[in-house]
């Protein structure tokens, strides 16, 4: 399969085009145009991602992400000369991101609308990249905060409608997402408890081909939507004892229904198996916090 990832870049920095091309010394950029003529600098956006008043999400060694002001600003560190150089050689995953939103645009598929990628460079190499988007509403919401609501009844006739979905026309428009757990997912909620406009966040790992996907992707995907569920709901909602069989065969079946493709059976049985059992290295312990709950 082909991807279709420098194709999308390189039409949407055409002249004329949406997103504009900044190249300059240790900078590498594309930025919308619409949001530049507002009035804002990317590079001052980014890093204000540093200054007390932004509220930040995630601050870890190769990743800290925040907002600032009106908008997300996520950074992506590469720290030592090794990673640095590793790096160079692969497309900037703001790039990435951007790309994948386009094509979930084109298909209507709602995602943050992303207003710069950008690239800085030092001593040649890969210093730090920056992804800025636009926030999600207060009234879109993320999927494994729901979990308990959507364990049973209506709504869990609602969530496996809505997510797959999304998932085939995700898959029909060429667009891997990569990460596809609940907390990936959104939609909004009516007050009489209608749950519509599903859509994704966090393109980091996401691939964009130039055909839909093949029956082995799609497998993948929709085993990790369910083995999100899964955990989502144990974590959640320990109380309630989901049937895991019938959690299985309801989402093949609806995404059989939705896209003609049957990805029942053992195949998609196992890696649901896998993925549920397995810990998030971010859940796991450090050997201090280990240490201190044991005691």
């Amino acid at each position: 399969m082909e991807l279709d990832i420098p194709g999308i870049l390189e039409r949407c920095s055409e002249p004329g085009g949406a997103y504009l091309p900044l190249r300059r010394r240790g900078l590498d950029a594309l930025v919308q145009r619409e949001w530049q003529s507002r009035g804002h600098d990317p590079m001052e956006t980014a890093k204000r991602l540093d200054d007390s008043s932004a509220h930040i999400f995630k601050n870890r060694k190769k990743i800290r992400a925040g907002l600032v002001d009106d908008v997300f600003v996520k950074r992506y560190n590469y720290r030592g000369l090794w990673t640095a150089f590793r790096r160079s050689f692969k497309l900037p995953r703001p790039m990435r991101v951007l790309a994948g939103a386009i094509r979930l645009k084109e298909y209507e598929i709602p995602t943050p609308e992303v207003f710069a990628a950008i690239r800085t460079v030092r001593w040649g190499l890969p210093h730090h990249d920056y992804l800025i988007t636009a926030r999600t509403s207060p009234m879109q919401f993320y999927c494994d905060k729901l979990a308990k609501e959507f364990a049973l009844g209506d709504p869990y006739r609602q969530f496996v409608s809505g997510v797959v979905s999304l998932m085939v026309k995700m898959h029909g428009a060429g667009v891997e997402h990569g990460d596809l757990s609940l907390r990936n997912i959104f939609c909004r909620k009516s007050p009489a408890g209608v749950y519509s406009d599903w859509g994704v966040i966090d393109l980091d790992g996401c691939k964009v081909y130039t055909e839909d996907l093949p029956e082995s992707r799609r497998r993948r995907e929709l085993a990790r939507v369910i083995s999100s569920f899964l955990r989502c709901v144990r974590e959640e909602a320990p109380d309630i004892k989901p049937d895991v069989t019938a959690i299985i065969f309801d989402f093949a079946c609806k995404y059989q229904e939705l896209s003609g493709c049957n990805l029942a059976g053992s195949n998609l049985d196992a890696r649901v198996e896998y993925l549920a059992g397995r810990v998030r290295k971010d859940q796991t312990p450090s050997p201090k916090k280990k240490k201190s709950q044991e005691s």
